[in-house]
């Protein structure tokens, strides 16, 4: 499903425009994007919590020289769905 589909969906379900939905859901990235940027986690009940990782440097091999290499350290965006809504794949 792309974006497009998820907001026709979430629109008809929510009644409400496919623009207000479109610009409600860039809004949510745009607010979750700044909170994690300032190093904060967003936490959301019956859905679960996004939160930035910072990855350790770790040994790497190029397939195509078969060389090692020091991969550098990053910060990475982590997702972990809360319970309630993990039961809801199974």
């Amino acid at each position: 499903m792309n974006k497009t589909e998820f907001i026709n969906i979430l629109a008809k379900r929510a009644e409400i425009s496919k623009s207000k939905c479109e610009k409600v859901l860039s809004e949510m990235q745009k607010t979750i994007t700044e909170v994690l940027k300032k190093g904060d986690e967003v936490s959301i009940r019956n859905f679960g919590k996004f939160q930035v990782v910072e990855r350790k440097e770790r040994k790497c091999v190029n397939p195509v020289t078969k060389r090692f290499y020091m991969s550098k350290p990053k910060k990475i965006t982590v997702f972990k769905g809360y319970k309630n809504f993990k039961y809801c794949l199974k």
